[in-house]
């Protein structure tokens, strides 16, 4: 049995968020398109004697018990009595608490190398519902690709739908906190709500126009009352792209071209205009959750 493994684990966007309700636990529940990016972390997983050992050089990431990288590894160590210990080395390039599931698709890694490197001979499905356990996001960043996700995030349907959309990742230098967007969400106010099922139809389409028409977020209104930052940034990304949307709960902010070299284009022209602190890279979308490399 192997004693390595390497992995990449690839960032997500939202293509669609909308939010049709709450549940009596006050979860809310929600119908989302979502989307796997060529932007991704490098996982390096060894099998040691004992303990969980987390080394990145990012200072936003957690090395203890607060990385959920060890959280994925410790469910597992332990539902199993798992004697055997990891190490990880993690390389970042998706940005820290951005609204891209990085850590989340971190923890769909270690999910995937523990299951090999300790022999535990668990099936995707089996891997999905323990990842479930630990955040919503997780389940999908296994499989990644295409997928809409409804209740309350973690029921999944992979699209058999292979997008190539070519987009500029705009993240600046502040986090907004999810549970206070939902919280200012006052469902009785919207009126119109994003349409899944024409974005559904564009993508299978694959026409460009009608893909961003339809590109929606229901949170993004409630997120630029509480941080008018954002709608300042969308601005400035417009005037470099087709589309702008924000992916998630933010702050993190999308602008969509149609091609590779004009998302290039977009993210150096931003580099110019925002300050150094803004994460910027041009991205594609992928079809792939996590992969050995």
């Amino acid at each position: 049995m192997a004693d390595k493994l390497q992995l990449k684990s690839y960032a997500k966007i939202n293509l669609l968020l909308d939010v049709l309700g709450k549940y009596e636990n006050d979860y809310h529940q929600v119908e989302m398109i979502m989307q796997t990016i060529d932007l991704y972390d490098k996982l390096f997983f060894t099998k040691i004697d004992s303990g969980i050992n987390i080394e990145c050089k990012h200072p936003g990431v957690p090395s203890g018990e607060k990385n959920l990288i060890y959280q994925a590894a410790s469910l597992l160590r332990d539902e199993f009595a798992v004697e055997s210990g990891l190490k990880v080395k993690v390389e970042k390039n998706i940005p820290v608490a951005a609204g891209l599931a990085g850590g989340s698709s971190n923890a769909a890694a270690t999910l995937v190398a523990v299951n090999k490197l300790w022999g535990l001979g668990l099936n995707t499905s089996e891997l999905e519902k323990r990842g479930a356990e630990l955040g919503s996001d997780i389940p999908f960043c296994l499989a990644g690709g295409t997928q809409l996700a409804t209740g309350t995030g973690t029921e999944l349907e992979k699209l058999e739908l292979d997008p190539k959309l070519d987009l500029v990742v705009v993240n600046p230098p502040f986090e907004v906190s999810t549970a206070e967007i939902y919280k200012n969400l006052n469902l009785a106010e919207i009126n119109c709500h994003p349409q899944v099922e024409k974005l559904m139809m564009a993508l299978k389409r694959d026409d460009y126009r009608d893909i961003l028409s339809n590109l929606e977020n229901l949170l993004e209104l409630v997120a630029i009352n509480r941080y008018p930052k954002i709608e300042e940034i969308k601005k400035i990304v417009a005037a470099e792209t087709d589309r702008v949307l924000m992916s998630g709960s933010g702050p993190t902010i999308l602008g969509f071209v149609n091609s590779k070299s004009k998302a290039q284009e977009a993210a150096a022209s931003l580099k110019q205009k925002l300050d150094t602190n803004y994460k910027i890279v041009s991205a594609t979308t992928v079809n792939t959750g996590v992969e050995l490399f």
